[in-house]
């Protein structure tokens, strides 16, 4: 027999406005830096040689250790992989804000967040190598090899500080007028 009575909805009701979905991300523009091809075949050609080394020395000799062989391999590897890690960097400008950095380490900043965006040419005197490098100043560039020292700077609001970020770029004037576009003035 059915019950006459009228079910009740259990759903839970959204209050105003919560039942609305974030507009999507569209991408605006999108770089990807490589490092130039002759510098990653050094890289893998060195670690290549290193590794087959390793692996092929106890074949030679009976007084080789085996298990310490096949650990430098391991590391050898572990190496090779943080390195390939940082020899490509992506820079991308949605509609929402921008992203920059490394496979597995990036920024990304809502344009709320973003006080200043210029284009900027540094000194290899001030970071000294390719990665993640913090200068002096406080400035933390993301680079890689090959990108002729043009980078964008912009002047970023985190955990209430203001903070200073650079990246390579191709088109850095481009970047900066695409995140320029989205700015409003921000008291700090």
């Amino acid at each position: 027999m059915r019950d006459p009575s009228p079910k009740k909805d259990h759903r839970r009701k959204d209050p105003e406005g919560a039942g609305k979905k974030k507009p999507a991300s569209v991408i605006e523009y999108e770089e990807i830096l490589v490092t130039p091809l002759w510098l990653r075949s050094v890289i893998y050609l060195v670690f290549a040689v290193l590794i087959g080394f390793l692996l092929l020395y106890p074949i030679f000799d009976e007084l080789a250790n085996d298990f310490l062989n096949f650990t430098l391999c391991i590391v050898f590897i572990g190496i090779l992989w943080m390195l390939r890690i940082f020899l490509t960097l992506r820079v991308s400008v949605s509609s929402t804000g921008i992203l920059f950095g490394f496979y597995l380490f990036n920024k990304r900043f809502a344009y709320e967040d973003v006080l200043d965006c210029r284009p900027f040419r540094y000194q290899l005197s001030d970071f000294l190598g390719w990665g993640i490098r913090k200068a002096v100043d406080g400035t933390v560039l993301y680079n890689v090899p090959g990108d002729r020292r043009v980078a964008v700077k912009i002047i970023v609001r985190e955990r209430d500080q203001r903070r200073t970020y650079a990246f390579s770029a191709k088109r850095p004037e481009v970047i900066c007028k695409r995140v320029s576009s989205h700015l409003r003035p921000v008291p700090f």
